[in-house]
């Protein structure tokens, strides 16, 4: 028979689970939450890069096939004809070229244009090379995510190529390649923009004159 003085309540082991559960429920729902604003940011920012493609595809189709420049490359007043000031009539006056992910970073633009896609000297330095040139423009990259340490508009593999090669390491110097959690956003010379873990990078970039970079 039940004592009448007794009251009904929790153990303090039942009180322990109860706690415990709710910190479990708690922290998955933080990293739900966390994920699915890195995904916003990667999605917004792949919206950056099929915008610059497709000013890139307008500006290629009025000039004979020929990418834009880098900012090496001067037009007869001296003023830059970098992609950033070339493909800002095509761009809009809404594109603002920062990957959301990347609030912080202290360049103007965050993304960076292959300078291996640009003439390598000569008086035309930096001026951007015919597309025809470009082995695969498909496993080309022509825009990537800059490093946080990078604030030039354009990457300079050039000046790191050994034997037709760049280590990995050197690459991901220039190259935010885990800006978005293990992944980065690229755009690629034949307009496509893909979202690349690391590791795919790391594989690509290993052989000589990988068309990651050498077009």
């Amino acid at each position: 028979m039940r004592n009448p003085k007794s009251k009904a309540g929790f153990s303090l082991v039942e009180l322990l689970c109860a706690t415990a559960i709710i910190a479990i429920l708690g922290a998955v729902a933080i990293n739900a939450s966390a994920a699915a604003i890195e995904q916003t940011r990667s999605v917004e920012c792949l919206s950056n890069l099929r915008q610059i493609g497709a000013a890139m595809g307008l500006y290629v189709g009025e000039r004979n096939g020929r990418l834009p420049s880098s900012g090496h490359h001067r037009a007869e007043d001296g003023s830059s004809l970098s992609w950033t000031n070339t493909l800002a009539d095509y761009l809009g006056t809404n594109f603002i070229g920062r990957c959301p992910a990347q609030a912080s970073h202290p360049a103007r633009v965050t993304y960076g244009w292959n300078d291996l896609l640009t003439e390598a000297s000569g008086e035309n330095a930096g001026a951007g090379i015919s597309i025809a040139l470009c082995r695969q423009p498909a496993s080309t990259l022509v825009v990537a995510e800059l490093a946080t340490n990078q604030t030039s508009e354009h990457f300079h593999f050039r000046g790191l190529l050994r034997n037709g090669r760049i280590t990995y390491n050197q690459f991901r110097s220039l190259v935010n390649v885990s800006v978005h959690g293990k992944s980065a956003n690229y755009l690629f010379v034949d307009g496509h923009v893909a979202s690349l873990p690391a590791s795919e990078i790391q594989h690509r970039i290993t052989p000589a004159n990988s068309p990651l970079i050498n077009p």
